[in-house]
């Protein structure tokens, strides 16, 4: 199960490593992913602007929470983590299929370039990052033994990590499949 939990922790973390980056890569960027949140229009009595800045601390937080190996991290620093982690891919999901149902074209910038409407393909990857975060935490709660083997870990940690970038280029490799705008022809 160790090793489950390290390819978790591989994926998590650089979904949310890419995500911090993508809001706040300039201020540009920040604006751009507070006027998502200002759009949803979430029935919450917190601006847009602080609710974007308390969406983009309590990924980075999860960043060190990820990233940091068993000796430097408690357990129970993993397992806050990968709760945290949790309940804002339920939030996002959620947001996700909300902003589908409404059809309105709310864009993404879940990883900041992105001007994707936020949609469908947004829940179901952010209902599989859940299932994820959940995977890692029932993991951490079941014993096992250890992975004890280095390679075995970093071939877990690299196999989450590209699992993990698969996600956040999601709304790429989703273009490339869209069929292609026909083209009118003289006759």
């Amino acid at each position: 199960m160790e090793l489950v939990v390290w390819a978790v922790r591989g994926c998590l973390l650089l979904v949310f490593t890419r995500s911090v980056l993508g809001k706040v890569r300039n201020p540009a960027a920040f604006v751009e992913f507070t006027g998502t949140v200002r759009a949803l229009r979430l029935p919450v009595p917190v601006p847009a602007r602080l609710l974007a800045a308390l969406v983009v601390a309590a990924e980075a937080v999860l960043v060190p929470a990820f990233a940091l190996p068993g000796p430097l991290a408690p357990p129970a620093v993993l397992v806050a983590g990968l709760g945290l982690a949790a309940v804002l891919l339920a939030a996002f999901t959620a947001l996700a299929v909300a902003a589908a149902r409404s059809g309105r074209r709310t864009p993404c910038h879940c990883f900041g370039r992105t001007a994707t409407p936020l949609g469908a393909v947004h829940a179901v990857r952010n209902s599989i990052l859940l299932a994820l975060a959940v995977t890692g935490l029932v993991a951490t709660a079941v014993p096992g033994p250890a992975a004890g083997d280095p390679v075995a870990v970093l071939t877990a940690v690299l196999a989450g990590a590209v699992l993990g970038l698969l996600v956040t280029v999601l709304d790429d490799l989703a273009a490339l499949f869209r069929p292609l705008p026909r083209k009118e022809t003289a006759p």
